[in-house]
């Protein structure tokens, strides 16, 4: 294969990279509705129950959310109980009436579907339990906040990028998978700033990755919640930081 053409396609694959940002771990915007100016009673994180159920801990994506709520958990001896969906949503929703019936402060929710989560979602409501949504929101009930990237703003980044190296008039192949495959979620795994990803993009496979920060948004997901129960206000949505990681990034 020519180098040129080699290097065009290693660029192209960054659209891929901004796709599966979008559709195989999020596949949402920013939007969701909020609960937050309820008022609560005050409790401290080290009083405080808190419920995760994820879609699936198959994926490191979602490990990496997990290990942040972890992580800030273990910090504030905060009670953290995690269930695996296993990307079905109907043990999603027997995990979250489990949850509710363990009589939990709150629930952080990423939903296997964004559509199906919503009748748990209303149980949740019913029960008095606030719930934040990470990566994908729910269609129905009331959430407390969404905690995601700004997909729209990753899709952005890959674009210029593209645009500074190859210019205007290039033209780009995007690649993109059946929503819900497994090719798309484990092409995800490589597509999100994973290990996998960023050795692609040291190795030289790969030009760039638009990277989630996947610790993050389930570091900031606890924290929404020790902010609700400290009686400050929540955003209706906490955006999760992205960054491009190029070649030359990487390896430094």
């Amino acid at each position: 294969m020519k180098q040129s053409l080699k290097r065009f396609l290693m660029v192209a694959v960054v659209a891929t990279a901004a796709l599966f940002t979008l559709t195989a771990c999020g596949g949402t915007g920013l939007s969701s509705k909020s609960d937050s100016n309820t008022k609560v009673t005050k409790k401290a994180p080290k009083d405080l129950k808190v419920g995760v159920s994820l879609s699936t801990l198959s994926n490191p994506f979602f490990v990496s959310v997990r290990n942040g709520i972890q992580d800030l958990a273990k910090k504030n001896k905060t009670n953290v109980q995690v269930s695996d969906a296993q990307n079905d949503t109907a043990k999603q929703n027997s995990n979250i009436e489990d949850l509710i019936q363990k009589k939990v402060d709150v629930l952080i929710i990423n939903p296997v579907d964004s559509s199906a989560i919503t009748p748990a979602v209303k149980d949740a409501n019913d029960a008095g339990i606030p719930v934040i949504t990470v990566d994908r929101s729910s269609d129905g009930g009331k959430v407390l906040t969404l905690v995601a990237s700004n997909s729209t703003k990753g899709g952005q980044m890959a674009a210029k990028y593209m645009i500074e190296k190859l210019g205007k008039d290039a033209k780009i192949a995007e690649l993109q998978g059946i929503p819900g495959a497994s090719a798309t979620r484990e092409r995800g795994k490589g597509f999100d700033g994973e290990a996998d990803g960023i050795k692609a993009v040291k190795a030289g496979d790969m030009a760039a990755t638009v990277a989630q920060k996947p610790e993050e948004m389930g570091r900031l997901a606890l924290q929404a919640a020790y902010d609700h129960f400290d009686g400050k206000t929540v955003k209706k949505n906490v955006e999760s930081p992205l960054s491009l990681v190029t070649t030359e990034d990487a390896n430094k």
